[in-house]
């Protein structure tokens, strides 16, 4: 198996439902950093669209700062 196909069959999943790491609260939509697991709801994302994206198609992970895609 190729090292391309072996690496996209791990990554983990962008949206997933869980426990908003901002808020608190178990949600059905949440975005999630691929990098380190960093968890936000659709709504804390909506509140603070300045604090984590700066073009509305990306948005910054606060805990390693990795750049990450909606």
């Amino acid at each position: 198996m190729s090292q391309e196909r072996r690496k996209r069959r791990f990554r983990r999943a962008k949206t997933v439902s869980g426990v908003c790491e901002v808020c608190g609260e178990e949600r059905p939509l949440c975005y999630r950093c691929q990098k380190c697991g960093y968890l936000i709801c659709q709504e804390c994302m909506a509140h603070g669209p300045r604090t984590f994206s700066c073009n509305t198609v990306t948005w910054v992970c606060p805990n390693c700062l990795n750049w990450e895609t909606l």
